[in-house]
Parts: structure tokens; C-alpha cells; sequence
């Protein structure tokens, strides 16, 4: 072999050497992108599944010890009798109410609730910390019946019991219900009601440090509809955005699991998801962030290597022709020469 195709084979050889080494070293870097961009999401899903389920089950935990609370029976048999003898403006039932009402707004104050009732078994709404349309009242018979409120009352009657979010027009503010039955001994009193507002759980799901210009958390509902607010929406999008993904559709089946899918803005996104391990409600938690920008250093090194790529693949090219230009030319030099002799 002639030392100009050695040449030419050692030239086309480190060519390709030169062109397959970042491609090769850009699919390893994908990968290991992908993997840490997926492992920080599954960290931070781990974590907000711990604040957000915490956070529930301490609420379970204060309606579950307040209700056994000896002053609220006494409060609940007490305000019954007066309520009953008397109504809301009878001067024994204001005179009780007065004596319980600083302890209710301590409760309101100290653990952030939104109101507190006490309902009679019979349906009665006999007592509110701050006085609702429906205090006074019957959650049996009344307007009300279906309202959260006596869907709550309704189901406290046999345990603890939770009611989603609605929309309250006279706080302008989502909030939902925890409820519980009340006993004197063996006898049902009636059930104790907290109302907590959306606002505690808004402030858990909007610290989305760590996430980027496109991170976000949120939660769905059975029903497919949000149970958080977007970051990309300005209006509430809590019961207002509904959401069916392949991802909201395996979490609300109770699957854990990592994709990258189309989210609800149809956008290709990374989303770590796991179903809430909450007795009372089956909702799903997202997190999530645009493929965009969780792949921005590799679209980065892509670019970088096609034109580096493009480059060495253009300088072979030229180097192949010009070689086979010259041996060309070498030949007809050569012929020439022969003619001439």
C-alpha cells in the first residue's frame, strides 16, 4: 500500500473517530441529564407528598381529639338545650354562647381555622364562632342539606369525616371540612365541625424552589379537576382546570410512577407522580417541569456538536476530494509524460 492511501485511510479513520466521540459522549450526557433531572423531581415529590399529607392528617388529628374534648360535650349540651328552649337570641342561649366564645375564637386564631360549628344530631345548626347564613339552621330538612356543609354534618355522624373544597363567596376563598361525632359517654351529641381555608395548602404547593422558570406542583382530584392553582394560569385554576393525563390518570390508580408526557398544556414536560396515602380522599401529585428546560444544557452540547460534526464531516470531505483531485491530476501528468516518450 502506497504512503498516500495509508495517509488517506489514517486521515478517514480519525475523521470518523473525531465525529463519533461527542456524538457517543452527547447520548451518555443525555442520559445522565435525564437521570438527575428525574431524580431531583422524585426528591421533591417525595418531600411535598410528606408536607401535603402531614398537613391533612394533623387536621384529622384535631377534629379526632377536639371532639373528645370534656368542654365541648359540655359546650354541645348545654347550647342544645338553649338553643332549643330559646333559639339564637334568647338570652340564656346568648348568655352561654358568650361563655364558650372566647376558647372557639382561640381555636380559630391559634390553628388557623376558618369557622367552627356545633351541629345537634337532629340537623340543627345551634352554634357558630362567626355566624354563618345557615347558623340556626337545619342541615336535615333546610336549604343546606346538600350544600359541603351538610354532606359534612352527614358523614361526621360516623366518624371523622372530610369535605372537599367549594367556593365560599362570603370569604371569597376556597375551604373545605373536617368533622366529627360528639358523645356524652354512649350518647351522640352531635358532630363538631372545623372549616379550614384553601390558603394553607396554596402556601405548601407554591414554594417551588429548585424548579426553575417551569417547575410546578400540583394536585388533582378524582373528578380530573386541580385541586392547586397553576403557575401558568393568573386566574384560580383549584376545581376550575381539569386535567387528564397519562400521568394524573396511573396516580389516581394508584401508580408511582416517571414520564415524560404532554401536560395539560400539551407541552412535552417531566413528571414525577404519586397518589396521596390519605385515607378520606384520592388525590393525585404532579411535579413537573418543561423537557425545554430541564434539557437545556444538552439542546446546548446537540447544537454544539452537529456543528462540530457538520465541520469535520466538511473538512473530510474537502480533504477526500482534494487528495482525489491531486491523484487526478498526478495522472495526467503521468500520461502525458508517456505520450511524450
Amino acid at each position: 500500500m502506497s504512503a498516500k492511501k495509508i495517509f488517506l485511510t489514517i486521515g478517514i479513520a480519525f475523521s470518523i473517530f473525531l465525529v463519533t466521540l461527542p456524538i457517543v459522549s452527547y447520548k451518555f450526557l443525555k442520559t445522565a441529564v435525564k437521570t438527575a433531572a428525574f431524580n431531583h423531581l422524585v426528591t421533591v415529590r417525595g418531600l411535598l407528598k410528606h408536607q401535603i399529607e402531614n398537613y391533612f392528617q394533623e387536621r384529622f388529628g384535631d377534629i379526632n381529639v377536639l371532639s373528645r374534648n370534656p368542654v365541648i360535650g359540655q359546650a354541645f349540651s348545654r347550647l342544645e338545650k338553649a338553643f332549643h328552649s330559646s333559639g339564637l337570641e334568647g338570652d340564656q342561649y346568648i348568655k352561654i354562647s358568650e361563655l364558650y366564645q372566647p376558647l372557639m375564637e382561640y381555636y380559630l386564631t391559634d390553628y388557623g381555622y376558618v369557622n367552627l360549628y356545633f351541629i345537634a344530631k337532629d340537623g340543627d345548626v345551634m352554634y357558630s364562632a362567626i355566624r354563618e347564613e345557615f347558623t340556626g339552621t337545619n342541615l336535615l330538612t333546610g336549604r343546606y342539606k346538600q350544600f359541603s356543609i351538610g354532606q359534612v354534618y352527614a358523614n361526621g355522624l360516623d366518624g371523622v369525616a372530610f369535605e372537599d373544597y367549594t367556593w365560599q363567596e362570603e370569604l371569597a376563598e376556597f375551604t373545605s371540612y373536617f368533622s366529627a361525632p360528639v358523645y356524652d359517654g354512649q350518647m351522640l351529641l352531635g358532630v363538631l365541625v372545623i372549616e379550614i381555608p384553601f390558603s394553607h395548602l396554596d402556601a405548601i404547593m407554591t414554594k417551588r424552589e429548585g424548579l426553575g422558570d417551569t417547575g410546578e406542583m400540583y394536585l388533582v382530584g378524582d373528578d380530573s379537576y386541580m385541586r392547586s392553582n397553576s403557575r401558568f394560569v393568573e386566574e384560580p385554576t383549584i376545581l376550575q382546570k381539569e386535567v387528564d393525563t397519562i400521568a394524573t390518570r396511573e396516580a389516581l390508580d394508584g401508580i408511582i410512577g416517571e414520564k415524560i408526557i404532554k401536560d395539560y398544556r400539551r407541552i412535552p414536560v417531566l413528571s414525577a407522580y404519586t397518589p396521596l396515602d390519605l385515607k378520606f380522599v384520592n388525590w393525585a401529585l404532579m411535579v413537573e417541569i418543561d423537557e425545554e428546560e430541564a434539557f437545556e444544557a444538552v439542546n446546548t452540547v446537540e447544537k454544539r456538536v452537529t456543528i462540530l460534526g457538520s465541520l469535520i464531516a466538511s473538512i473530510t470531505f474537502l480533504f477526500i476530494y482534494l487528495v482525489n483531485r491531486r491523484k487526478k491530476i498526478d495522472m495526467v501528468a503521468e500520461s502525458l509524460e508517456e505520450t511524450k516518450t
